[in-house]
């Protein structure tokens, strides 16, 4: 009997150990077809980042390699005259300017869903803020800004956020949303041709990992090697800046995620490294629309390329452009050394020629020829061709035309501008190139929030802090569970930065005011649109509220369910006009749900507002007569 069950033991163990050889060995297989189809992409990235880095006499060879060009002379200059640098430096500073504000819409008007909403606002401000979701983003499109596409993966740290007790002698985190920037040469999409994420039914992200960081995290032990991080090859490689870009005692993990299917309703996860089976499971994050899951990957792209996942990138434009420009720089360079040097005529046999050329004619040389030879002398008649200042021009036209990004002040000198209509003309037109990839980027940050909330509706066990700062610049403390997050519809709340500057949405602001849409029927500026108009105005320490109109209505939003059960009388402090609309807000949200009782007390509380209102306004009457 002990037999037969060690033996079924040995069977089992046999099964596991034949399916994890059969999942490895599929993963590799696929990853390596996966390498192939894509190789070319590769190396015009790597050609990319090499022209970015200052690196230009190089180009992709015959085996498909990225190979250096050498002289065709050896006087032949070859220096680097780099303008895609400052191109893609400039357009990085615009797209810093994008600063989304999110903003959360409740699933019903109902009271509870609609607070749930603010404070999913709220714990999305305070997480963009922690992990420095504007660093990340940064980080990613210098990587879109490059190859043409960079990707985000937004993941839960188990180790993030909050301690909150010991367990086995280890500490225990609330936890929290991770957000890291990843480079393209990391994603692997089932075919290339699928132009979204979500056209994928897999998608694999590989990278070279210390296996130190394996073992912590999977306790599994693997061989450690030397692995590219660009072409996760095993062996060192130099980049092609000269720069070692292989990491030491590494391995390459693999990890395999599979959209859900029929087969497996919740998709799959596979993650093999060294050879070995490290994860076998379900999608792990709940991060798709309706409950559903889905790759935790947001796609950023330069350029869209029609058909294609990977997009294309200003830097791949731009590399003729440069070849042609340091051509023409260093070709111009070496006819002015020989305007300057000289040309020397000399008759075969009538001088030392060697001693000519390496010591030249310097102030005070002895010039010996032969006796009745012709003397040496210098050729006349050179001089600088226009051709190379035109072409020189035209080229650096070609830059401005490619990337979009243009200085205001190079064209106010060509075009002789000095209107300040014609000024803004010529910033609009320079903004313009760059909505497209200034609105890619908007709706990373918006992807990026929805996954957010999913992840801490999803992992969110208990109540969680949520630091926040009021008009006060006082950190103050709320408190949120994964319930509360019940709304995952984040939409944007500004429009795209680019599209007006600063100097225009002040003047826009002072034109909404000119004419009275600001203003209530009175003709006054409420205090809360003063407040916004202020901050809109980047005026908000003008405010003598100090954001005292938005406590009013937490206040009196605070008070609706006591309100509702007990009744509740005026308090001195209150901004009654605000009251009322918080509280007729609320009545008109739940009017289906209240009884007889609670309308009369909450209309009975209203009333006592209006009436404070009234009392108000006869005494302002009053003092002006």
């Amino acid at each position: 009997m002990t037999n037969t069950a060690n033996d079924y033991g040995n069977i089992r163990k046999k099964e596991k150990d034949k399916f994890a050889e059969d999942i490895v060995s599929d993963v590799l297989e696929d990853f390596e077809n996966r390498r192939k189809e894509r190789a070319d992409t590769e190396r015009q990235w790597e050609l990319n980042m090499n022209f970015l880095a200052g690196n230009q006499y190089c180009g992709i060879g015959a085996r498909g390699e990225i190979e250096s060009e050498d002289r065709e002379y050896y006087w032949q200059g070859r220096e680097v005259y780099n303008h895609i640098a400052p191109v893609i430096e400039s357009r990085l500073a615009r797209f810093s300017r994008i600063s989304p504000v999110m903003s959360v819409r409740p699933r019903s008007d109902d009271d509870a869903d609609v607070n749930g909403a603010s404070l999913a606002e709220k714990l999305l401000d305070s997480a963009f803020e922690r992990y420095d979701l504007d660093g990340t983003v940064k980080k990613t499109t210098v990587w879109s800004e490059t190859c043409g596409t960079g990707f985000y993966k937004i993941v839960w740290d188990n180790r993030g956020g909050n301690a909150v007790g010991v367990s086995d002698g280890k500490t225990v985190y609330e936890g929290d949303v991770k957000v890291i920037p990843v480079s393209p040469f990391e994603i692997f999409p089932d075919s290339v041709y699928n132009e979204e994420i979500g056209d994928c039914f897999s998608i694999i992200h590989a990278r070279a990992v210390p296996v130190r960081e394996i073992r912590e995290k999977y306790g599994v032990a693997v061989e450690g090697t030397d692995v590219d991080v660009y072409n996760l090859s095993v062996g060192e490689k130099k980049g092609g800046a000269g720069t070692e870009t292989s990491v030491k005692n590494a391995a390459v993990v693999i990890e395999k995620y599979e959209r859900p299917s029929e087969q497996f309703p919740a998709g799959r996860l596979i993650t093999v490294s060294g050879g070995k089976l490290l994860y076998y499971g379900e999608l792990p994050y709940i991060n798709g629309k309706n409950g559903t899951r889905t790759f935790p990957f947001v796609k950023q792209d330069c350029l869209k390329r029609a058909g294609f996942f990977f997009g294309s990138s200003i830097t791949e434009r731009l590399i003729p452009v440069q070849r042609a420009f340091n051509a023409v720089k260093n070709r111009k360079h070496e006819f002015l050394n020989r305007l300057s040097m000289g040309i020397m005529k000399v008759e075969d046999g009538s001088v030392d020629v060697d001693d000519l050329e390496s010591e030249g004619l310097p102030p005070g040389k002895v010039l010996v020829y032969r006796q009745g030879a012709n003397a040496p002398e210098m050729m006349s008649g050179l001089s600088m061709p226009s051709d190379f200042n035109e072409e020189e021009e035209k080229l650096l036209g070609e830059f401005v035309t490619i990337s979009g990004v243009a200085e205001v002040s190079s064209s106010m000198s060509n075009a002789r501008v000095t209107s300040g209509t014609a000024l803004e003309i010529l910033v609009e037109q320079d903004n313009e190139r760059l909505i497209v990839s200034a609105e890619t980027i908007r709706r990373c940050y918006l992807e990026i929030a929805r996954q957010t909330i999913r992840l801490y509706a999803q992992f969110s066990a208990g109540i969680r802090t949520v630091k926040v700062r009021d008009s006060f610049n006082k950190t103050r403390i709320l408190y949120a569970d994964g319930a509360a997050m019940n709304s995952d519809d984040v939409f944007l709340e500004n429009e795209n930065e680019l599209l007006y500057s600063h100097g225009q949405k002040k003047e826009m602001i002072f034109k909404l005011y000119e004419s009275g849409l600001l203003t209530d029927d009175t003709g006054k500026l409420r205090p809360a649109t003063k407040e916004k108009v202020l901050s809109l105005l980047g005026y908000k320490d003008l405010d003598y509220q100090k954001g005292v109109s938005e406590m009013q209505s937490e206040k009196a939003q605070r008070e609706n369910e006591k309100i509702r059960k007990t009744g509740l009388k005026t308090e001195e402090v209150d901004d009654h006009r605000i009251h009322i609309d918080e509280h007729t807000r609320y009545i008109l949200s739940e009017y289906d749900e209240l009884t007889r009782e609670e309308k009369e007390r909450l209309y009975a509380h209203l009333k006592e507002h209006k009436e404070k209102t009234k009392e108000e306004r006869a005494a302002v009457t009053a003092a002006a007569e």
